[in-house]
Formats: structure tokens, C-alpha cells, sequence
């Protein structure tokens, strides 16, 4: 190969990689999109555009598929489930919404591995749409179902293995599970259908975990402590 040669290829390489960079950045879903199929892409478009019943169409048959190819125990459909319960929920139509929330906890009840924010997630959608229905005693559940699978069971003792390192690490582990956003969130709710069970004590246990974990992750003078803070009062006054 001539000198001649070596340079049309290296250029014409250089060529390739500066225009892949140039698409990525101009446009970041096109590579992922040349693996996408008909239906994803249309579904995408549906989506874009606010078309949720549209988009369930393309959902519905994106499953139908993963079905046939004995794909249904799986986290992408478990996945596509919750995305068709959330449309279902944007659309008003509750019903559906929990059903499909409902098949996707199903399939991840039978996978080998979970998301333990992904399972509490769902839960927590679950409890929201009993809250909206006014199922009180259901949401109330939903959203308890969905602190234990971020927590787990807080009394429960086990044997430490691995010496001060390994019992470090768990209490770093039980501190980021305690104060995060998703936590604070579940702890509110609960807070709330304590309050409209009349059960002011356990609704103002649950402001304080809400409290304590929003003061160390968003910050004291954060509109969202404030928030909760605002909540605590309202509390104190219904209670005397």
C-alpha cells in the first residue's frame, strides 16, 4: 500500500468518527433508534406527541411480541407494563392503570433480580391511585409495601460478618435508603392516610422521618423541607 493510499484510509476514518461525534451530539437517539424496530419508533413518535392512546397501540403490540418470543418474564416488559399503566393513568382510566401496574409487579415478583426503588416504585403508584380513589385502608397499604421494599424490615437483627468494615457499610447503606427523595416521598403519604384515619401520632412520626431525611438531602431552607415543615403545623393545629 502506497503512502498515497494510507492517507485516503486514515482520513476517510477520521472523516467517519468526526461525523459520528457531529450526530451524537446533534442528535443522541439516532444510533439507538437504527436498533429500534417500526413499532418503537412509531411509539416514540406517539409519545413524543402526547398521543397516549396511540401510544398503547404500539405498546400492546411491542408486548404481544416480547410474549410470542417468551420474553414475558422479563425486566424490559415489566418495564413496558408500568409505562402503559402510566399512560392508562394520564388518560384517567385508573382501572387500567392499576391493572397494569399490577402485571408489572407480577413479572418482577418472578425475576431473579430487582430494583428494590424500582419495586417500591411501583407500589408507590399503586398507593396514588387508591389515594385518588379515596381507598384509604389500600393506599395506606400500597405505600407501607413500598417502604419495606426500599428499608426492609428495620427491627431485624442479623448476625454482622466481615467485622467493623462490613458493619460500616450497612449503616451507610440503611443512611441512603432512610434519606433519599423516593423515602421522603413514601414517608409523606404515609403521614397523610394516617391523618385522614384520624391517627395524628403515626402521621407526625412519619413527618419527622420526612423531615429529618429532607433537611440532609435538599437542605433546611429548601422549599421542600419548608414544605414539610408547613405540613407539621397544619398537623400540630388539627391536633391541638
Amino acid at each position: 500500500m502506497s503512502p498515497r493510499q494510507s492517507n485516503i484510509i486514515f482520513y476517510t476514518f477520521l472523516s467517519f468518527v468526526a461525523t459520528a461525534i457531529i450526530i451524537d451530539k446533534a442528535a443522541p437517539d439516532f444510533f439507538g433508534d437504527i436498533a429500534k424496530s417500526k413499532e418503537e419508533l412509531l411509539l416514540k413518535e406517539a409519545l413524543n406527541k402526547g398521543n397516549h392512546n396511540q401510544a398503547l397501540t404500539y405498546y400492546q403490540f411491542l408486548v404481544e411480541e416480547r410474549i410470542s418470543d417468551g420474553n414475558e418474564i422479563d425486566t424490559k416488559t415489566a418495564i413496558m407494563y408500568e409505562d402503559m399503566a402510566k399512560s392508562y393513568a394520564l388518560l384517567g382510566n385508573k382501572g387500567e392503570a392499576k391493572n397494569h401496574y399490577l402485571k408489572s409487579l407480577n413479572i418482577k415478583k418472578q425475576l431473579v433480580k430487582n430494583n428494590l426503588y424500582a419495586f417500591s416504585n411501583t407500589y408507590y403508584q399503586l398507593g396514588v391511585l387508591a389515594e385518588e380513589e379515596q381507598q384509604t385502608d389500600q393506599a395506606l397499604m400500597y405505600f407501607e409495601k413500598a417502604l419495606f421494599e426500599i428499608l426492609g424490615d428495620t427491627t431485624e437483627t442479623e448476625e454482622e460478618e466481615g467485622g467493623y468494615t462490613s458493619t460500616i457499610l450497612k449503616s451507610q447503606i440503611k443512611h441512603a435508603k432512610l434519606n433519599n427523595e423516593s423515602t421522603i416521598a413514601i414517608f409523606k403519604k404515609l403521614a397523610a392516610m394516617h391523618i385522614i384515619k384520624k391517627e395524628y401520632a403515626i402521621a407526625k412520626t412519619y413527618y419527622e422521618k420526612a423531615l429529618t431525611a429532607s433537611k440532609l438531602v435538599f437542605g433546611e431552607d429548601d422549599n421542600k423541607t419548608l414544605e414539610i415543615m408547613g405540613l407539621m403545623n397544619q398537623l400540630n393545629e388539627k391536633n391541638g
